[in-house]
């Protein structure tokens, strides 16, 4: 994968002040998109409606954020990526904002869905942004900085929510989602240098990935990686307390340490990347699937639960890290690094708007622990895949070794 040059960082003192800003929009567009999965049962009954109906608030905002980032990163190839992180982050306070004051349900699927832009362009321009900010050999800290706040978001918002939502109101929820954009944006503006387009991408840019095989088949697995997350994760708090029949106390402490082990997979998985990417994604897809099936399967003994939570949070915190390494390393320098960002971008977006409106369907139909059965099936699926594909690829790979010492041989004998 080729990395664009780094013009900004030599303007700043200390490369990683405005890497943690960035990082601070994004740990905003993750709390902002997911506190309503704490809030769910809060949403449903203020509105009247369904838990299933009420998780298209998560649904849409991922629907829309699948078309915005390829677009978005088109349309923006000439603007300064300053000027875009910045517009992009205020556009969560006024979404959030305009979230808290719905009068509707109706109305708040629409501020929803103005959410989606700013996820899709933040995802896809976040990450290539920060690494232009610092020297080469800390561009790796800089992902990482940016990855691990993304975890960091994923980890507060559900049970911060729960418990905001429980002693106050699901509103609260969204206006403090809004007063944390606006301080990325206060820090954006004041520590983020200009970042002239680097990677002007066209949809031309986009034809080499989709006609990859084995990227297609990757983010196959990516998709239904994240599909298997959000079929159960949308209504994670709603089955802890129907199914595992837990206190709103005991269901955010949980979800408090689900989160804790998320940012350890993040972190310790980034970690054993530099070892084995093959390893690592097996590794992080294994407890994926053990971790949703002892949910599903034990969802009414707590104990069963406990473990299911940990290793499920161990296995996302490193799974998007881990999946999009191993991305990269079919891409080299065949791809354009943005349009990697984006097409992954959208195939987590797509994943996350199908997750959560067939869990959605399924709770309707058949109750809340569908949810987990769905996101069982679908990550064992993806594991099965991931470990044919690596077979074959590793068969295709001996394979190709005999007949290039072969030719090697031919070229030896010729020489002679």
């Amino acid at each position: 994968m080729s990395s664009p040059p780094s013009p900004a960082h030599g303007k700043a003192r200390h490369p990683l002040i405005p890497v943690i800003s960035i990082a601070l929009g994004s740990f905003s567009v993750v709390v902002s998109e997911f506190v309503p999965v704490g809030a769910l049962p809060q949403i449903s009954s203020g509105f009247g409606i369904s838990e299933g109906t009420a998780g298209l608030i998560v649904t849409l905002p991922a629907v829309s954020g699948a078309i915005a980032a390829p677009v978005a990163t088109v349309l923006m190839r000439r603007l300064d990526r300053r000027l875009a992180i910045i517009g992009l982050t205020a556009l969560i306070a006024v979404s959030c904002l305009l979230s808290a004051a719905a009068p509707n349900f109706t109305t708040l699927l629409i501020s929803r869905l103005l959410l989606g832009i700013s996820i899709g362009g933040v995802w896809a321009t976040s990450v290539s942004a920060a690494a232009r900010l610092v020297p080469a050999n800390i561009v790796h800290t800089a992902s990482s900085i940016v990855f691990g706040a993304i975890a960091v978001g994923s980890v507060v918002s559900v049970p911060s929510a729960t418990l905001i939502a429980t002693h106050a109101n699901w509103q609260a929820t969204f206006i403090a989602a809004a007063a944390l954009a606006v301080l990325a944006v206060i820090a954006q503006f004041a520590f983020i240098p200009k970042i002239p387009a680097a990677d002007r991408v066209t949809m031309a840019h986009f034809t080499p990935l989709l006609r990859s095989l084995p990227a297609n088949v990757i983010l196959a697995v990516v998709f239904l990686v994240v599909f298997a997350q959000f079929s159960a994760y949308t209504f994670v708090v709603p089955y802890l307390h129907d199914v595992t029949s837990l206190s709103t106390g005991a269901g955010s402490g949980l979800l408090l340490g689900y989160g804790i082990l998320t940012i350890v997979g993040n972190f310790g998985g980034g970690a054993l990347l530099g070892r084995s990417i093959r390893g690592t994604v097996v590794a992080t897809l294994v407890a994926g699937v053990g971790g949703l099936l002892a949910l599903s399967a034990g969802g009414t003994v707590t104990a069963a639960v406990c473990v299911g939570l940990a290793l499920w949070g161990l296995a996302w915190g490193n799974a998007p890290v881990a999946l999009q390494h191993w991305l990269y390393t079919f891409g080299q320098d065949k791809f354009s690094a943005e349009a990697v960002n984006a097409t992954f971008t959208a195939v987590v977006q797509l994943a996350v708007a199908g997750g959560s409106l067939l869990s959605g369907v399924a709770v309707n139909a058949a109750g809340i622990r569908s949810s987990a059965v769905l996101g069982t099936v679908a990550s064992a699926l993806a594991c099965a895949i991931a470990l044919v594909f690596m077979a074959a690829a590793s068969r295709r790979s001996t394979a190709a070794e005999p007949r290039a010492l072969a030719a090697d041989d031919v070229r030896v004998a010729v020489g002679d």
